[in-house]
């Protein structure tokens, strides 16, 4: 199993038998998942650093136009309660949020054509003069 660790860990890819060889041993050979747990570690913190990053998240609309079936904003959610954030209450989140540590902000909705390229883009400007 070191071998297909070692393997893996280089970024090499398994074939779908040795993958199954490998997450079948570690479900019942606890130094097997050890290993596996300490060469991830170890790549997530050569790839990204050990630094977390926290943002507040804002959504701004839970009205959406499609009909995505693994969301539950899609239009035809009967049960979804629907709203819309006024750039007032977005900015109210932000004052909030940056009183409690948080720099930045992630602003997520579904596909609602009310929020136009201009609306979003005046919104920003005062979020970042506003909570830098």
């Amino acid at each position: 199993m070191k071998e297909l660790i070692e393997r893996l860990t280089q970024g090499n890819k398994l074939n779908a038998t040795e993958l199954g060889q490998l997450l079948k041993s570690a479900a019942t050979d606890l130094s097997v998942l050890q290993l596996l747990r300490e060469n991830a570690v170890r790549t997530a913190c050569a790839q990204f650093g050990l630094g977390i990053y926290i943002r507040g998240l804002i959504e701004l609309s839970s009205f959406c136009r499609c009909n995505c079936l693994y969301c539950g904003l899609r239009r035809s959610n009967r049960t979804a309660e629907r709203y819309r954030l006024t750039p007032e209450e977005v900015l109210e989140c932000c004052k909030e949020g940056y009183k409690l540590g948080f720099r930045t902000f992630v602003l997520q909705g579904g596909e609602d054509g009310t929020h136009s390229d201009e609306w979003l883009e005046m919104l920003i400007c005062q979020m970042r003069s506003q909570y830098p």
